[in-house]
């Protein structure tokens, strides 16, 4: 069996605790989750038809590269954080894009347990209400990309009106912004930072390129 199928089953089993325990929340409303639920659908219907699909595969390399294989939680990226955080003492994020949307759909930033279990049960029944892509597109179209440049009309401002035709660099450059946001004054540290992610990114696209190739070779 290849390994991507196994991995696909593993996180569909990892899955399962959360996803009913999210059904429980939503029937008994808790922590007002069934409006935030809906809310998230509905920001998906509304929103995602403003980015086209080409997007998405940059921000799989940047910011979720197994998004294709997970169901709203990345188990195994969690536990590379806790074991970065207590073993290396480093600070690394485990957040999927199904996460990352129902966090600024919410508006909820808070660095608590409660705020992550609750927005792993929204990513986990968003995901079998929408499409994986269209959630993907929807974050790219509310997302915060810096000073005067939020969400679609950010992206507008960045790269132009007609995201069809948007190079590869122009891309990589929107979804570099969202980790480093451009500052108003655009310093240069900043720019050293937004450099470092552009080139992060290129990499992990060109890897990801590479394996894809190296894929069809073999078949």
């Amino acid at each position: 069996m290849p390994k991507r199928t196994v991995l696909r089953k593993l996180y569909q089993l990892l899955t399962i605790p959360t996803f009913f325990l999210g059904r429980m929340f939503f029937c008994i409303n808790i922590f007002n989750f069934r409006l935030n639920l809906l809310r998230c659908a509905t920001v998906v219907d509304s929103e995602a038809n403003k980015i086209p699909e080409r997007f998405v595969e940059y921000l799989i390399s940047a910011e979720d590269h197994r998004f294709l294989l997970h169901c709203g939680v990345d188990h195994i990226g969690i536990l590379r954080a806790i074991y970065n955080k207590f073993l290396k003492k480093e600070i690394q994020g485990a957040s999927t894009i199904e996460q990352q949307f129902v966090r600024v759909v919410t508006g909820n930033y808070t660095r608590t347990f409660k705020r992550k279990l609750v927005e792993q049960m929204l990513a986990t029944l968003l995901m079998k209400m929408r499409n994986k892509n269209d959630i993907a597109k929807a974050y790219l179209a509310i997302a915060y990309y810096g000073y005067m440049r939020q969400g679609a009309e950010g992206i507008f401002k960045l790269i132009g009106p007609d995201l069809d035709v948007a190079s590869e660099e122009k891309i990589i450059s929107v979804i570099a912004r969202l980790k480093y946001p451009e500052p108003s004054n655009g310093n240069e540290v900043w720019k050293l930072k937004i450099n470092n992610r552009i080139n992060y990114i290129r990499i992990r696209r060109d890897k990801k390129n590479h394996n894809r190739i190296r894929f069809y070779s073999r078949n």
